[in-house]
């Protein structure tokens, strides 16, 4: 029970701020609309969802961490690995949630015919993304990583190269859609490791009042 512990810590102390939710809530509706008029649009309907993935799932650890708001849950007999992976599922799950409601708007507006929002690409580009976006904010801030996803998604040359929304609705038969995906959840998996082996193995001392 400790890492159902360590996740309803998680919801009491906002690691995602309502204004996010807030934020997803409208990314749907949007999407839901745009799929209404046109069930084709799923890639324009998922962008800005994995847009604000991306700044909500860069939630930030150790600054948090080093202020005292997670002292609570890290004098608890809660392992810290447990406390890493809570922190992860709560701070991509809004995310991770919001695609899936797009991707059921995406069958029901179009009968079925269309379900570009579950193609191997835009699984692989939401995954992957939230798992990096965890990952490597967590010696870092939310505002900091959002600066730099915005550097990633508006420099050209980068942008071509490994931004996300390259992966929205792009499709490979047979054996090609494993592979990517595979591709993609391997090169997740870096990060994410790094991010939980520094919650477990990393020293969390608390600031200094100024």
């Amino acid at each position: 029970m400790t890492l159902v512990y360590a996740v309803r810590y998680f919801l009491v102390v906002a690691v995602v701020p309502p204004i996010f939710v807030v934020g997803f809530l409208v990314s749907v509706g949007a999407a839901g609309a745009r799929l209404t008029a046109d069930p084709a649009a799923a890639v324009e309907a998922l962008t800005p969802v994995l847009l604000l993935q991306l700044f909500v799932a860069s939630s930030g650890y150790r600054i948090p961490a080093r202020r005292g708001h997670f002292d609570l849950l890290l004098t608890s007999p809660t392992p810290r690995w447990q406390v890493g992976l809570a922190h992860c599922v709560v701070s991509v799950a809004p995310g991770i949630m919001s695609w899936i409601c797009v991707g059921l708007l995406e069958l029901a507006a179009s009968h079925g015919a269309h379900a570009g929002s579950f193609a191997t690409g835009t699984t692989a580009a939401f995954l992957a993304s939230s798992l990096v976006a965890w990952g490597t904010a967590v010696y870092s801030s939310r505002v900091a990583c959002a600066i730099g996803w915005l550097l990633v998604m508006t420099i050209p040359p980068v942008a071509r190269w490994v931004s996300p929304l390259q992966l929205l609705g792009t499709t490979a038969a047979g054996s090609g859609s494993v592979a990517l995906l595979l591709v993609a959840l391997g090169a997740a998996a870096v990060p994410l490791a790094v991010g939980l082996l520094a919650i477990v193995r990393g020293a969390t001392p608390l600031e200094v009042s100024q």
